[in-house]
């Protein structure tokens, strides 16, 4: 069997943990493709796909985009750098509904055997404005995959929520780019991402947004289940 992740840097892991290489090393027989990319955006990713030639290969696609819609515009450091990068946001939820629709039609030419999983959180305060943003947008995301019978709702977020949400929530989000760049350049290993998590407070992130060990194996094993069911 052959699955494709696409994403964004949650999916690259730089920085952070690779649930993609935890799905491949736990199914190893199987061929796993990781086609995230730092910084994407819903509108981003489906302009960057559109030149994978080989997405039909593939008998899984597993999709987990979303969270720079929000991230990306979360001060102007990132603002300018997305802007630069040509990773430009959804301005609006109208805009985001219409960019969704659109990856997933796209994708649905390619494949129909889609694992959608929502954006997850941003920062480990659950009650930041973050993450508020991005329940609106996880919830335009549960409409739009009623329209999409065979892709399958990987609700990965509700399980970081609930492991959270009755432990001591740490603020920490890294809204200057260079505390970002930072960790990308001095975090080498598993162990260096899970040591700087832990000195911030945090439980399933590196930063709020980038993964750690713990978040990246809840990740992987609802992946491999819901694969298992294919």
């Amino acid at each position: 069997m052959k699955i494709a992740f696409l994403g964004d840097s949650v999916t690259e892991a730089k920085p952070g943990v690779s649930y993609v290489d935890i799905v491949k090393n736990k199914m190893n027989t199987h061929s796993v493709v990781n086609y995230g990319k730092g910084g994407d955006t819903v509108n981003s990713l489906l302009k960057r796909i559109k030149k994978i030639d080989d997405l039909d290969t593939f008998d899984i696609i597993v999709l987990l985009i979303g969270k720079n819609d929000v991230f990306g515009k979360l001060t102007w450091q990132y603002s300018l750098l997305k802007t630069l990068m040509g990773q430009k946001w959804a301005k609006n939820k109208t805009v985001f509904t219409k960019q969704y629709l659109s990856l997933l039609d796209y994708l649905q030419t390619k494949n129909t055997n889609i694992i959608v999983i929502p954006p997850l959180i941003l920062g480990e305060n659950l009650n930041n404005s973050g993450n508020k943003e991005i329940e609106e947008l996880v919830g335009i995301i549960k409409l739009i995959i009623q329209d999409y019978p065979k892709a399958f709702y990987l609700d990965i977020r509700s399980t970081f929520i609930n492991y959270i949400k009755d432990k001591k929530q740490s603020d920490y989000i890294p809204y200057k780019v260079f505390a970002l760049y930072t960790d990308l350049k001095n975090l080498k290993t598993n162990e260096d991402v899970d040591e700087k998590s832990s000195e911030r407070g945090l439980f399933l992130t590196l930063d709020g947004v980038h993964i750690n060990s713990k978040g990246a194996n809840i990740i992987a094993e609802e992946i491999i289940t819901q694969i298992n069911k294919y």
